[in-house]
């Protein structure tokens, strides 16, 4: 896996990750702050892997969007998320090809679960 697109409503975050990523000598394809904004990437590229937040601006949230990317092309996502509402958590189970990491995030984590996406 190389090819990784981030979905962060925060652009501060979503720098620091894209920075994180690439000295990890990932390719970050794209950065979307919305909904609407992935959708459209989504439409133009295909990555290996879409980190995402799971709070977006937008008409989707993050579990909602990673549902509608799952019918139409098993992409996985990791969820990168400061909730720890047990119904997210169990919302975030239920989902296929998805894992989730709690903010903040420890560059460490980040890189062993990246490696592991890479090896399934």
């Amino acid at each position: 896996m190389k090819k990784i697109l981030i979905i962060e409503d925060e652009t501060i975050i979503s720098f620091s990750y894209r920075l994180q990523l690439e000295r990890m000598g990932f390719d970050v394809i794209g950065t979307a702050r919305s909904s609407e904004e992935a959708e459209e990437l989504l439409r133009d590229q295909r990555p290996d892997l879409i980190i995402m937040d799971i709070y977006l601006k937008g008409d989707k949230n993050g579990l909602e969007l990673a549902q509608q990317i799952h019918k139409d092309d098993p992409i996985p996502v990791l969820f990168l998320t400061a909730s720890t509402k047990p119904e997210v958590v169990s919302a975030i189970r239920e989902l296929k090809d998805c894992q989730y990491l709690s903010k903040p995030i420890n560059s460490d984590s980040l890189e062993d679960v990246l490696r592991r996406f890479s090896r399934s």
